[in-house]
C-alpha cells in the first residue's frame, strides 16, 4: 500500500471510529499534539486552512469553522485540550487536585453552594444547619501560565519521527513544569504552616498529612529522590512510578526536580476553576534562551535564530479552605 492510500485508510478509519464509539481519550490526546506540531511547523503561513486538510478527522473536526485567533472557542478543541491534559495528569498538580477539589464548570465563575445536617429532630420552621462554601473565580485573578517550545527550522522540517517525539515530550515537561510551579506559588501564603522534617521521606510525609488535617484525598509535591525512596517502599500500595502516581487510595503524589521540601495539599478542601490549555504559535517572539535567566534580561529573536515557537497556555484558579503544608528538608 503506497503512502497516499495508507493516509486514506487512516483517515476513513478514523472517521468510522469518530461516528460509531466516539474517539479514545488516547486518540484526542494524540490530535491535540498534532494541532501542536502542525501549528509549529506552519510558521507563518495559513495555520487554519493547513489544520482543515489535516489527514486527522478529530482535528479537522476541531478547526472547522473557526480562524486561527478562535480555534479553541468550541467544544471539539476543548475536547482535545482536556484529553492531553488528562494524559499528563500524573506528572501535574493541578490535574490530580481536580480529582478531589470541588470544580467550576469552565464558562461559570460566580457560583454559591451551601449544604449541612442536623444530628437533631428539627421541626418545621426551625433554621436549619448550613455550611457555605464560596466558590466564585473572578477571570482577572486567574493564574495563567505560558509554556514555550523552541524548535528551529531544520529540525521540525527534516527530523522526521524523531524530531516529532522530541517535540511532544518537550511539551509535556513545560507544560506540566509550568502549571505545577504556578500551583505552589499561589497556594504559598503567609498562612502556610511548615513542619520539620526527619530526612526520612516516608515519616516526612506522614507529618505532612497529619498537619494538613482531614480530607477526602491529599496531592503532594515532593523532591524528584524522595519520589523515588517512596515508590520504593513496600507501603507503596498504590504503585506509582519514580515520577510519582498514586502512593496509596487518596494519596497522589508528584515528582518535581527544583523543589527541596515536601509540599501537601487537603485537596477535597479546594475548589478549583480550570480555564484549559490552548496553543499558540510565537515565530516571532523573543525569548531568553539562558539556562539560568539572569537580570536584565537577554533575549534572542526566534526570526533571527531562524526558530520556531509554540506557546502553550494554561489558565485557573484554587480557591483553598484549608492550607497547604510545608514540611521542610531534613538532615
Amino acid at each position: 500500500m503506497d503512502a497516499m492510500s495508507f493516509a486514506a485508510v487512516s483517515r476513513a478509519r478514523t472517521a468510522l471510529d469518530v461516528a460509531v464509539a466516539g474517539a479514545s481519550l488516547a486518540a484526542k490526546a494524540k490530535a491535540f499534539t498534532e494541532i501542536g506540531w502542525a501549528m509549529l511547523g506552519a510558521s507563518n503561513g495559513p495555520v487554519n486552512q493547513i489544520l482543515l486538510s489535516h489527514p486527522n478527522d478529530l482535528v479537522q473536526k476541531a478547526v472547522a469553522a473557526s480562524t486561527i485567533g478562535g480555534v479553541w472557542v468550541g467544544e471539539d478543541a476543548r475536547a482535545l485540550a482536556a484529553a492531553y491534559l488528562a494524559s499528563v495528569a500524573e506528572e501535574s498538580l493541578l490535574d490530580q487536585l481536580a480529582r478531589y477539589a470541588r470544580m467550576l464548570p469552565i464558562n461559570l465563575t460566580r457560583t454559591l453552594v451551601a449544604s449541612g445536617f442536623t444530628a437533631n429532630v428539627v421541626t418545621e420552621g426551625n433554621v436549619k444547619v448550613v455550611r457555605n462554601l464560596t466558590l466564585s473565580v473572578d477571570e482577572d485573578v486567574a493564574t495563567k501560565t505560558a509554556a514555550i517550545i523552541v524548535m528551529t527550522k531544520e529540525l521540525v522540517n527534516s527530523s522526521g519521527p524523531q524530531g516529532r517525539a522530541l517535540f511532544e515530550n518537550e511539551l509535556r515537561s513545560s507544560v506540566t513544569r509550568a502549571t505545577n510551579q504556578a500551583v505552589l506559588t499561589m497556594l504559598t501564603t503567609s498562612s502556610t504552616e511548615t513542619v520539620a522534617g526527619t530526612g526520612d521521606p516516608l515519616e516526612d510525609l506522614r507529618a505532612g498529612l497529619a498537619a494538613a488535617g482531614p480530607s477526602s484525598g491529599y496531592v503532594v509535591a515532593a523532591p524528584g529522590p524522595a519520589v523515588i525512596d517512596l515508590a520504593t517502599r513496600v507501603e507503596n500500595r498504590g504503585g506509582m512510578g519514580v515520577r510519582g502516581g498514586s502512593f496509596i487510595p487518596g494519596v497522589e503524589i508528584v515528582a518535581m526536580d527544583d523543589i527541596e521540601d515536601i509540599h501537601v495539599m487537603p485537596a477535597s478542601r479546594m475548589a478549583a476553576w480550570d480555564g484549559g490549555l490552548e496553543l499558540r504559535s510565537a515565530e516571532h517572539a523573543s525569548v531568553n534562551m539562558a539556562d539560568s535567566p539572569t537580570s536584565p534580561s537577554e533575549v534572542v529573536s526566534l526570526w533571527q535564530t531562524n526558530s520556531l515557537g509554540l506557546i502553550a497556555e494554561r489558565s485557573f484558579h484554587l480557591v483553598p479552605s484549608a492550607e497547604m503544608v510545608v514540611v521542610s528538608a531534613g538532615s
